[in-house]
């Protein structure tokens, strides 16, 4: 593999945030698919963030 294509790849990688927490439900753990529906699996209604 080239130098150059080595560049190239390593510019395309990115993704994901770190942390996903505050994606998952605090009661069940499920992922939370929107802030303004409750969550898919119990119903719990999405927590709203702390703003600190």
């Amino acid at each position: 593999m080239s130098h150059d294509r080595e560049k190239d790849h390593d510019d395309d990688l990115g993704g994901d945030p770190v942390c996903w927490l505050h994606l998952l439900c605090p009661d069940c753990g499920a992922m939370l698919t929107s802030e303004e529906e409750p969550c898919p699996r119990c119903g719990r209604e999405h927590p709203i963030p702390d703003p600190s």
